[in-house]
């Protein structure tokens, strides 16, 4: 019998909302409301212009659909160490590696980085494929917690570390709450007695952070340089979710491993989407001025009703398209997202992002205007209806 390396997993739990949505309006053509979806809902955000032509270029001009080096175009690894270089890591094109999404990112660098026995230490709330992959590897996982939704507490974390652990993961803008890392530096002087572990940064919401914050990576601190590695995406800063390209930065020796792995799975990154993702890169300041400002629009009018529910709890977010609203005691996550589906509303469940998601949904706030006032309207007058 073939051994089941998969026993005991199941498909990704933040997307079991929209796996019963989709049911729902095949099978009963229900309509829904989709703000559990990670994704740009409304047609308004589209790609850069500029990458689209690039596209329509190579497949109808020029014709050019071939391989390329595994690691990535070399033009587009040179945009992107300069992109680095402006977070404050100098960072050379040799440290760069595209990748197809940032999710074959955090795959790799488990499978390159952890064995059996080994320990990481993740966020909770977190990505649920960081613990998909730490487990699959069977490797331990620890939670570091927050002090706040901003502040990691640095004295639980370092109570965590032991010569066995190999990994700490950070996410900022953090998925799921949208709320910036703001004790960075704090963080840095925890992890600089440790040589041995690895830094993670999970930075795919850079770009969509709301003035007046701002974002900072952990690889700005000199002496974490040959020690992190950064993973990022054009699926939110450009609108390419659907293109699936990403990118990493790590120190020349690790970047070549990580080559080593793209090249034996996948090959490369289309080339013709590496092309869109240079001509992103390479657009007018104001896209992505116009992407935040439609974001921020559409942030606050779904803040502004959630904040007027006192049934719910909520921070406005600094980054990212999600919120992330505490429900009242008593009530269950996924009590409130079924209850709420029935009624053509779909959210994701926190506790689908670790136990300190537990009694928050997420919601994404990136639907047309009307249609975001109409279901957060609708999710606040239930669950004001549901806790009576």
């Amino acid at each position: 019998m073939l051994r089941d390396r998969l026993e005991g997993f199941e498909l990704p739990p933040q997307w079991s909302t929209m796996r019963e949505a989709a049911r729902l309006e095949l099978e009963k053509g229900k309509r829904i409301i989709h703000m559990e979806k990670g994704d740009y809902g409304s047609p308004e955000f589209k790609m850069p212009r500029e990458s689209l032509e690039v596209m329509d270029a190579l497949l109808k001009k020029q014709g050019f659909v071939r391989y390329s080096p595994g690691a990535g175009l070399w033009s587009l690894r040179e945009a992107l160490a300069e992109e680095m270089a402006g977070r404050g890591r100098v960072t050379t094109p040799e440290e760069i590696v595209v990748t197809p999404g940032a999710k074959f990112a955090i795959a790799a660098t488990f499978l390159l980085f952890l064995d059996k026995g080994d320990e990481v230490i993740m966020p909770d709330p977190g990505y649920p494929p960081d613990e998909f992959w730490a487990r699959y590897m069977q490797a331990e996982i620890k939670y570091y917690t927050f002090r706040d939704p901003r502040q990691v507490d640095t004295e639980q974390l370092e109570k965590l570390i032991t010569p066995r652990t190999k990994l700490v993961i950070i996410n900022t803008p953090q998925r799921p709450n949208g709320q910036l890392i703001e004790n960075l530096e704090e963080i840095a002087a925890v992890l600089l007695k440790y040589p041995q572990i690895v830094i993670v940064s999970d930075e795919i919401f850079s770009k969509i952070v709301y003035h007046p914050c701002q974002h900072r990576s952990i690889a700005m601190y000199p002496d974490l340089h040959d020690r992190t590695v950064v993973i990022d995406t054009f699926s939110k800063s450009y609108v390419m979710t659907g293109l699936r390209i990403g990118w990493l930065t790590a120190p020349v020796n690790l970047a070549k491993k990580y080559d080593i792995l793209l090249q034996n799975s996948c090959t490369n990154v289309s080339t013709i989407i590496q092309e869109a993702a240079l001509a992103a890169l390479q657009v007018p300041p104001d896209y992505s001025e116009n992407l935040l400002a439609n974001l921020r629009r559409k942030r606050d009018l779904a803040f502004n009703i959630l904040s007027g529910c006192k049934q719910l709890q909520v921070d406005n977010a600094q980054g990212s398209f999600y919120l992330f609203p505490k429900l009242p005691v008593g009530l269950r996550d996924q009590d409130a997202v079924d209850e709420l589906l029935k009624h053509g509303i779909a959210v994701v469940p926190g506790s689908a992002f670790g136990p300190g998601g537990a009694g928050h949904i997420r919601l994404t706030f990136s639907l047309e205007d009307d249609i975001l006032a109409e279901g957060v309207g609708e999710l606040t007058k239930i669950i004001e209806g549901i806790a009576g």
